[in-house]
């Protein structure tokens, strides 16, 4: 027995001798929690991941990037956001503008409905 185990037999020995009524019970143990482990596929090897960045994995190809997860996969990225562009300010100029459009055509949207909604009076 450790020594945990001792004192705690102690303790309840010695509340038996003063009249009171003692039982001892086991808790089991809590098993982790999603996530609280980093769990290895052992099925495809001793913990590695399989094939590697460089030679494409299992023949396909595309950019390669880290997933999000907390196993540390890698994913193969494809579509939006795979490569960068060409001309990255233009880009930005672009999308600001487009956003700045989109945020008058919005405001426009709504004065539209005010009115109608005050000539529907």
């Amino acid at each position: 027995m450790t020594k945990s185990t001792d004192n705690l037999l102690t303790i309840a020995a010695d509340l038996n001798a003063a009249g009171k009524q003692v039982s001892i019970k086991r808790l089991p143990t809590r098993k982790p929690r999603k996530g609280e482990t980093w769990v290895r596929q052992s099925q495809h090897g001793s913990g590695r991941a399989m094939g590697n960045v460089t030679s494409g994995g299992g023949g396909s190809t595309g950019a390669t990037t880290t997933g999000g997860g907390k196993g540390m996969n890698l994913n193969r990225v494809y579509g939006m956001g795979s490569q960068m562009v060409a001309d990255l300010d233009a880009t930005r100029a672009r999308a600001k503008s487009q956003y700045a459009a989109d945020r008058r055509a919005a405001a426009r949207e709504r004065l539209m409905d005010k009115i109608d909604a005050a000539l529907a009076l």
